[in-house]
């Protein structure tokens, strides 16, 4: 039987990349796609592309609806959290650039969280892997900061708080710029699952081997 899975958060290089080898790989992939950036060219019948308003609540319960509907069902989920870099002063940060970043980036993404945790609670099974896509060892400028830093605890109170449901959630860290790597390497721990596991995060160090991984349980 055909695997499927659907992947959310802002497009990005890493999201295409994720796209790319799980089509590659006889998936069925659902996407999310912000009308504001932009989408994927690769045309398969294997992927299917579902607009999605990031400031919208309302966007995100009909985002999983209709993924639901054309996937028939899905136990498979990742989700890109991505703070977009912004390395001005924070007094120089027009306010409204500062909404935008915590509409995208956080709002929109515990918008989208909040609908498949409940379609995996009803459904008494899913995965959910959160992919982090920063860098991190660096120090942040502050909006930025303020945002990784934001889902990065997210992530952990995730963790904690689902801990004894029947629904399993991880995430993914990297320390490399190396994004062909990092996406292989998450490809490879998702679609090589075999038994259930909870509040880990996978770190992705090595760009030479992206096999080499060092995973920290919670």
């Amino acid at each position: 039987m055909k695997r499927k899975i659907i992947i959310t958060g802002s497009d990005s290089e890493l999201k295409a990349k994720l796209v790319k080898l799980f089509l590659d790989n006889n998936f069925t992939v659902a996407i999310s796609i912000n009308s504001k950036e932009p989408g994927f060219n690769k045309k398969s019948d294997n992927l299917i592309g579902i607009p999605w308003n990031i400031k919208s609540p309302l966007s995100a319960k009909n985002l999983i609806l209709e993924c639901q509907n054309r996937l028939n069902g899905f136990d498979e989920a990742i989700t890109i959290l991505s703070f977009k870099p912004n390395n001005s002063p924070i007094h120089e940060i027009p306010s409204s650039d500062i909404e935008y970043a915590i509409d995208s980036s956080l709002k929109g993404n515990i918008f989208l969280l909040k609908e498949l945790i409940l379609y995996f609670q009803n459904i008494k099974t899913g995965n959910i892997s959160l992919i982090h896509n920063t860098l991190q060892s660096e120090i942040f400028a502050p909006l930025y900061a303020a945002g990784a830093g934001g889902l990065t605890e997210l992530t952990k109170s995730l963790f904690a708080s689902y801990q004894n449901e029947q629904l399993a959630i991880n995430s993914f860290v990297s320390s490399s710029g190396g994004i062909e790597e990092y996406a292989e390497y998450i490809f490879q721990n998702i679609s090589g699952r075999t038994k259930r596991v909870h509040g880990k995060i996978f770190k992705f160090q090595d760009r030479i081997n992206p096999f080499s991984f060092n995973s920290q349980k919670r």
